[in-house]
């Protein structure tokens, strides 16, 4: 008898939502790694029983449902759910053609619609595929590497509720698993493909790339998350709503010594000023790989952010020193207006794919 239960055939699909609590099926396969933690929150009772040896039945609690997953190689076709789920807003791309465009401008001073979305995770046991929604990202984290090979991810998923295709008292709807096709030759994000451009005005940005410098760079977003549940009489633990109460954007970038980048004028005098000093850093990613042709549409990515230094750590790439600078994105309503922006070319039409 053949054992079931490969690993080699788990499967990550997520599908976006038109409202809180309504799952939906996948709408993609995602060439991510990890397992989802669906913990049910029983707790055992705090109470004298009789007995050295537990008696009573535990307690249920709200849980904690959460996906730990993480992508080896982020394709730009990966980047719309990705940035759906950190920052909402219900964006929708644009195009007529195979080029699809996406814009985020996440506000600071007033509040997003949250995306929510619905994961299915399992293997090739089909009474076994897990089934959660109401998801959003709590953190993502993109690396691009030393050698600029492909930009990593990281993720911290939270889920508002859990089924799945062999529970009894919390059923899949719609059924799962949905069928879906991988994308097993995507166009992937590489750092080679990445220029970074630092000014003192925002309108300079496409002019004051720095170059023979970057080695690596880590895009952190994060912060806190609320979970509302109110007693609605519904006879469920589910969450009914988050609030993103704080954000935090930070881009740490490894440097050459160079006159950019260290010296009189350079990135790490901005660091040690007296007073803070406001830069303005855009990522600019452009693929070899064409969505259309004539005119040519490459895949591409732009983030854009201002931001205020913290923190310089000395270190080395072989035997040449190098210098790491981490700042945070801050809200900027007169010359950028707002915190952050990001604006994703790629083959997903957000009507049919996300």
């Amino acid at each position: 008898m053949a054992v079931q239960g490969l690993t080699n055939d788990r499967r990550h699909q997520f599908g976006r939502q038109g409202s809180f609590g309504t799952a939906v099926a996948a709408k993609r396969a995602f060439l991510f790694s990890g397992v989802p933690n669906p913990d049910p929150g029983w707790t055992d009772r705090e109470a004298d029983m009789g007995s050295i040896d537990l008696v009573a039945a535990p307690l249920r609690g709200p849980g904690n449902l959460t996906a730990p997953l993480t992508s080896d190689g982020v394709a730009y076709n990966d980047l719309p759910a990705l940035f759906s789920a950190i920052f909402g807003g219900n964006v929708s791309s644009t195009g007529a053609g195979d080029a699809q465009t996406y814009s985020w401008a996440p506000a600071s001073a007033t509040v997003d619609t949250v995306d929510v979305y619905t994961y299915e995770f399992g293997d090739d046991v089909t009474t076994d595929w897990m089934q959660l929604s109401d998801g959003i990202l709590e953190s993502l984290e993109f690396s691009g590497p030393s050698g600029l090979g492909p930009f990593t991810a990281s993720m911290a998923w939270r889920f508002g509720h859990f089924g799945g295709s062999g529970l009894t008292d919390l059923p899949d709807s719609p059924a799962v698993p949905t069928t879906l096709d991988l994308e097993l030759n995507p166009a992937i994000w590489y750092l080679k493909d990445t220029g970074i451009y630092i000014a003192s005005d925002p309108d300079d940005l496409d002019s004051s790339q720095i170059t023979d410098a970057l080695h690596s760079c880590t895009l952190r977003i994060g912060g806190d998350v609320d979970q509302k549940r109110w007693a609605n009489g519904d006879q469920s633990f589910d969450i009914d709503a988050y609030s993103r109460a704080k954000r935090t954007i930070e881009l740490e970038c490894v440097y050459s010594k160079t006159s950019d980048t260290v010296g009189t004028g350079s990135e790490t005098d901005a660091l040690y000023s007296d007073t803070p000093v406001t830069r303005y850093v855009q990522l600019k990613s452009e693929s070899k790989e064409l969505l259309e042709t004539g005119p040519d549409v490459p895949y591409s990515v732009t983030l854009a952010m201002p931001m205020r230094y913290y923190t310089r750590v000395e270190g080395a790439d072989g035997g040449n020193s190098t210098v790491t600078l981490m700042g945070r994105a801050f809200y900027d309503a007169v010359d950028f207006d707002g915190v952050f922006t990001a604006e994703v070319v790629c083959g997903i039409d957000s009507s049919t794919d996300l």
